[in-house]
């Protein structure tokens, strides 16, 4: 998309207010909510979850530069159905530490540090659900640490033939400061961009993207995150053969990173696996539709954990 074809923010319009928000959403945030921080490699791993210790759980892996509040429309649907889940930040995002380097590899192992702090450990192995590069991290853990999982689901993740470099220099974003939270919101937009008919729970993740500092506002991330993160070629089929859990592969209809060729190719590579794609969609699904989300969890859970 060229600049000046780049769609407006989408918060502008509310000048810094709430838009309304469905009553279901609030009900949701009512759901009682448990917070705490895992230490790794001497970062912490902040992380937050809904439904009881003990319970089957599920381990929520958000996408690149976003933070543990995007499932907050979705964690607590899972959880009424019998579930612990739980949503960690990643290492150099939302409240988790920053490092000096990043790899795909750590990033793995720290949300099953995580996941273990939190108790979606308690009652044996979780299912892991990543979106975007939580997906990427998600197929990492599968290829890793697979044997701890029960199984592993990738939404809107594109995976492609193995490339032979990095194709660009990483992008730096964030570090700026606003005067103010009203500011801050408006300068918000959602990478991939699209438009996001839930602005209400755009407006959500956006106000949890910030921390209010002595000068104003400015983003949680690590503005280095990209240029800190050690590329790392991947080879689809031996991510295929090299799983050690089932995978699921999801995507939304509507996906600008997820089109025929790229869906093809990964249902030529991944061939024991389900595939399943949420209408009305884009790449930011667990936005756009977060209750169908929500159900297409469960059912893979009930499927593959016979505990509904």
């Amino acid at each position: 998309m060229a600049k000046d074809d780049r769609l407006p923010p989408p918060l502008i319009p509310f000048d810094g207010k709430k838009p309304q928000a469905p009553d279901w959403f609030a009900r949701a945030l009512e759901t009682p909510v448990e917070t705490g921080q895992a230490s790794r490699l001497d970062t912490t791993l902040a992380w937050k979850a809904w439904g009881e210790r003990g319970q089957p759980g599920v381990l929520l892996i958000h996408g690149g530069t976003a933070h543990k509040g995007w499932w907050d429309a979705i964690a607590p649907f899972v959880a009424k159905a019998g579930y612990r889940v739980v949503a960690p930040d990643l290492a150099g995002m939302g409240q988790s530490g920053w490092r000096e380097t990043y790899t795909m590899g750590e990033h793995a192992r720290d949300m099953i540090a995580a996941g273990e702090d939190a108790g979606a450990f308690d009652a044996g192995k979780p299912m892991m659900v990543g979106h975007s590069f939580g997906g990427f991290v998600t197929l990492k853990a599968a290829g890793d640490l697979g044997e701890k999982l029960r199984a592993g689901v990738i939404l809107d993740s594109p995976i492609r033939p193995r490339p032979s470099q990095r194709t660009e220099s990483p992008p730096r974003r964030g570090g700026r400061t606003y005067k103010d939270l009203s500011a801050a919101l408006a300068r918000f937009r959602l990478l991939p961009e699209q438009e996001c008919e839930p602005v209400w729970l755009v407006d959500h993740i956006a106000r949890g993207s910030l921390k209010q500092i002595e000068s104003g506002y400015t983003w949680l991330f690590d503005p280095d995150l990209w240029a800190k993160l050690e590329y790392e070629a991947r080879d689809p089929e031996e991510s295929a053969r090299g799983a050690k859990c089932p995978l699921a592969f999801v995507r939304g209809a509507q996906s600008s990173l997820m089109q025929a060729e790229t869906w093809d190719f990964m249902r030529g590579v991944f061939t024991d696996s389900p595939f399943i794609t949420i209408s009305e969609a884009k790449h930011h699904l667990i936005l756009d539709q977060p209750l169908a989300v929500a159900a297409m969890i469960e059912t893979l859970l009930a499927s593959w954990t016979g505990s509904a």
